[in-house]
């Protein structure tokens, strides 16, 4: 009996002994703030940026400027570059141009990306995915005004996690596709992911952009 206590005491007093095992937990990398894309903006650019100050921030070399467009002036950082950025205000006819109306990014090599990693790219089955698997509308490849804008992500999981994410849809290739289809899609100014006629056709995201409220 004494026996037994004492190996009980012993396994008990070893076991004390033993450093407690700890779960490791799993931190989400953080996405460096130089190529983030968020309700500030992308990257080092920011909504609230107005044009002197983004002179004043990336030099004026940086800064290309274009012909202004029917929604506004419009100007590009690091034109040419995966990390070029282009930059709409909203419509103000002189300088300096104060109020940013959105910011997109386009390069198919473009570092920038959501905390979530949401990135110009992805596969428009990937986006519908990562939506919880609710369809993205978005305008009609065909029309002639922002063709292929993401409209809406009818309340899925997109519309909680990045409520500031958005951009345009590319159309990369298709396969055969019978001609009365394809041509009742081409009437259709608003299109849904789950259109049968996606399953025939390739389409990524082309350009991401955030938008002031």
């Amino acid at each position: 009996m004494r026996k037994t206590f004492l190996f009980i005491f012993l396994v008990s007093f070893f076991a004390c002994q033993q450093p407690s095992k700890k779960k490791k937990v799993v931190e989400k990398p953080q996405v460096d703030a130089k190529i983030l894309v968020s309700c500030e903006g992308i990257g080092d650019v920011k909504l609230t940026d107005t044009y002197p100050e983004l002179k004043k921030k990336f030099g004026r070399d940086a800064i290309t400027e274009h012909e202004n467009n029917v929604e506004g002036k419009f100007l590009s950082l690091w034109e040419g570059k995966p990390k070029q950025v282009n930059i709409i205000f909203q419509h103000e006819k002189d300088a300096p141009f104060k109020r940013i109306k959105y910011i997109e990014t386009g390069a198919s090599d473009s570092p920038y990306m959501t905390s979530d990693s949401l990135r110009v790219g992805l596969s428009l089955k990937d986006l519908v995915r990562r939506n919880g698997f609710m369809p993205l509308t978005f305008n009609n490849f065909y029309g002639e005004v922002e063709s292929g804008l993401i409209i809406s992500f009818n309340n899925g999981d997109l519309s909680r996690t990045n409520s500031c994410f958005g951009g345009k849809l590319e159309w990369v290739s298709q396969e055969n596709i019978y001609k009365d289809v394809y041509d009742a899609f081409k009437k259709r100014k608003v299109v849904e992911s789950s259109d049968d006629i996606f399953n025939r056709m390739e389409v990524m995201l082309g350009s991401i952009r955030v938008t002031a409220k």
